[in-house]
C-alpha cells in the first residue's frame, strides 16, 4: 500500500473531524444527521429509479446503456457537503455510514451478479490515496455477500469530469474507460454522485465491448433539479 494511502487511513483514526454534515465531535457520521439524509422518494421509473410523481416502466431521465439503476440519496444538502469530506478532505472512514445508507435504501443486485467501482484516473487516485466508489462497493459487497471486480480501468488520457457542464461530461468521458481483462456477466457499476449519467453510459459501452451482458448502477446520490429533473441527457 502506497505510504499516501497508508497516511490518510491513520489520519483518519487518529485525528477525526466529527460528523462531516453537522460538524459535532464523535464520528464521522452522527446518526441525526445519517437519519435526516434527502432520499430520493418514490421511485417513478422502473428503470431509472427518478422520483416522477406516477409510476413508468422508463423515462427521459433514464441513463444509457443502463439496465437498471438506483440511488439512495438526493444530492441535497448535507449531501454534498459529505461527498466533499470524503473526496477532498480524505476523510475515507465516511465510506462505511454512507454505503451503510446505500444498503439500507437499495435493494441488493441479483444473485450472480458482481459490483464494479467505477475507477479514478491513476493522477487523481494518487493524490487522493483511495478510490471513493471503490470503498463503497467493497462496504456494499460486505453487506450485501456480493463479490466486487476491479476489471474497469481509466484509459490512458482519459481526464475528469468535476465541474464541467452536461455536454462537455458527454464527451469528455467517450472511450473514458477500457475493461482489459475479463469482465462479469452481469455487472452492476458503483459511483458516488450520478450528475449527469456520462460516466455510467460511458463505463458500461466498455463493459458490453468486454463480453458483458447486463450492466446496472447504484449510486450514493442523484442529482435532481427543480420540477423533478436531472441533468441526465
Amino acid at each position: 500500500m502506497p505510504w499516501r494511502r497508508i497516511g490518510t487511513a491513520v489520519m483518519d483514526v487518529l485525528i477525526g473531524d466529527g460528523c462531516a454534515a453537522c460538524g459535532m465531535p464523535g464520528p464521522p457520521l452522527c446518526d441525526a444527521c445519517a437519519g435526516g439524509m434527502p432520499e430520493v422518494g418514490p421511485r417513478g421509473c422502473a428503470r431509472c429509479g427518478h422520483p416522477w410523481a406516477t409510476p413508468r416502466p422508463s423515462c427521459p431521465q433514464c441513463i444509457a446503456g443502463i439496465a437498471h439503476a438506483r440511488q439512495a440519496l438526493r444530492y441535497d444538502p448535507p449531501v454534498p457537503e459529505v461527498v466533499r469530506a470524503l473526496k477532498d478532505s480524505r476523510r475515507r472512514l465516511l465510506a462505511h455510514p454512507l454505503a451503510g445508507l446505500m444498503a439500507q435504501h437499495l435493494d441488493p443486485p441479483p444473485r450472480g451478479a458482481v459490483l464494479v467501482p467505477i475507477p479514478l484516473a491513476p493522477q487523481r487516485h494518487a493524490d487522493r490515496g483511495f478510490n471513493q466508489a471503490a470503498l463503497l462497493a467493497d462496504a456494499l459487497g460486505r453487506t450485501w455477500g456480493t463479490p466486487v471486480s476491479d476489471c474497469l480501468e481509466r484509459a490512458p488520457g482519459a481526464g475528469t469530469q468535476r465541474g464541467s457542464r452536461a455536454t462537455a461530461r458527454h464527451a469528455q468521458v467517450q472511450g473514458a474507460f477500457m475493461a482489459p481483462g475479463e469482465v462479469p456477466l452481469d455487472a452492476v457499476l458503483v459511483d458516488d454522485v450520478v450528475t449527469t449519467g456520462a460516466t455510467l453510459t460511458a463505463a458500461a459501452r466498455a463493459l458490453r465491448r468486454a463480453g458483458c451482458a447486463r450492466v446496472g448502477a447504484v449510486s450514493l446520490a442523484r442529482v435532481v433539479l427543480a420540477g423533478g429533473r436531472t441533468r441526465v441527457g
